[in-house]
């Protein structure tokens, strides 16, 4: 465990990062929706935007393992540990989840009852079939992979202590060698049909690759591996413009190699050495590009953001005018003008969503209920 008490730095660099990963992300399932009438400028959207949105999923989970590794002090219990990340991440699911169903029922669709109680507890990932993962809000199936990494922190943290700081590295590896391990099992061992429309792949390769929960646990350990170096001072110090052009190299890298390496092996620990070298950087007082109020205000928002997006996009593109074809929904679409404005749109209600998600909901509960009130002292004179 930690030696000291005291709080460790803020990261603001890394807040403000977090939002410049949600723009794949969400220009990637724009991209999804084919909004665009000429079918070349739909198809070349996707693939410009390639695995950038894998990319940053693969981020996120890195960063939850570091940042909260980075913030745990020795007086924290458990239970208070898992009381705040409880009410950090519940509620604002809950929020969307309703959404999600009004959403569905305006526009003439449902969702079968099993499915729907997989989502709203959470649990959806773990179930190897796209009906539990593709339905109502789809994008609530990493909070599958969050609440495991939470349940379980605690105990991973203690082990994550006693490895001893002249060997961290070596974990370092063998977690990035577990993640480029997982597309080969999935490949060797499930069956390649049914397939997906896109990458020459089966739904329960993709499925073990990309949604379940216990191997995506390892980019999580990964970042708390890398929090533990920084903390305990064995970091390469390398900075952080290095570092960002390893990322973009390794990106560059992974769209030579088959799809499902392309997710994440190939890049993941360029990744965990970029958020590091944030880190490093903002402890060590020095400026970034992310660390200015907009990038950190934005990033405040990503949270909300990435829970809504989606709806936003899937939903209010339905909304606009929708046919019937071969029993799914397809949504109207328009010129490249047209296209581009819709989008722009989508990121603008998103965005307003967030914020209002944000202070009406995220924060007031944070306040309210994440940490347990202190009962008075009386003092009793004798």
């Amino acid at each position: 465990m930690q030696t000291t008490t005291q709080s460790n730095p803020n990261l603001r660099s890394l807040t403000g990062l977090r939002f410049l990963a949600m723009l794949p992300v969400f220009l990637t399932h724009a991209a999804f929706e084919g909004v665009f009438t000429d079918e070349e400028v739909s198809w070349g959207f996707l693939d410009a935007m390639g695995t950038t949105g894998y990319m940053a999923v693969s981020f996120f989970f890195v960063l939850s393992g570091f940042v909260i590794t980075w913030s745990y002090r020795p007086t924290d219990t458990p239970r208070a540990f898992w009381r705040r990340r409880f009410f950090r991440v519940f509620p604002n699911h809950v929020v969307s989840y309703v959404l999600a169903l009004a959403l569905l029922s305006s526009v003439g669709l449902g969702v079968g009852v099993l499915p729907s109680v997989t989502q709203l507890f959470l649990v959806q990932s773990w179930v190897p079939d796209p009906v539990f993962t593709d339905t109502g809000n789809s994008a609530s199936w990493s909070l599958v992979v969050d609440v495991a990494f939470y349940a379980i922190f605690p105990a991973l943290l203690t082990l994550v202590h006693r490895i001893g700081p002249n060997r961290l590295w070596y974990w370092v590896g063998g977690m990035v060698a577990g993640v480029a391990l997982v597309p080969a099992v999935a490949l060797a061992v499930l069956p390649d049909t049914p397939g997906m429309p896109l990458g020459g792949v089966s739904t329960s390769q993709y499925w073990l690759t990309h949604f379940f929960p216990l191997f995506r646990l390892l980019e999580c350990v990964l970042g708390m591996l890398m929090a533990r170096i920084v903390l305990t001072g064995t970091w390469i110090r390398l900075r952080v413009l290095p570092a960002s052009l390893l990322v973009v190299l390794a990106y560059g890298l992974a769209q030579q190699v088959p799809f499902l390496y392309r997710l994440n092996a190939v890049t993941v620990l360029p990744v965990a050495l970029l958020t590091a070298a944030v880190a490093v950087a903002d402890a060590g007082g020095r400026g970034t590009p992310f660390d200015n109020k907009v990038m950190v205000w934005f990033g405040e928002l990503s949270f909300a953001f990435y829970l809504l997006h989606n709806l936003v996009l899937k939903y209010g593109h339905l909304l606009l005018g929708h046919t019937e074809e071969e029993g799914e929904l397809v949504g109207r679409t328009w010129g490249i003008p047209g296209g581009i404005a819709l989008i722009a749109a989508g990121f603008a209600v998103s965005l307003l969503l967030a914020w209002v998600l944000h202070n009406g909901v995220e924060k007031p509960v944070m306040r309210r209920w994440s940490r347990r009130k202190r009962t008075p002292v009386t003092e009793v004179i004798t």
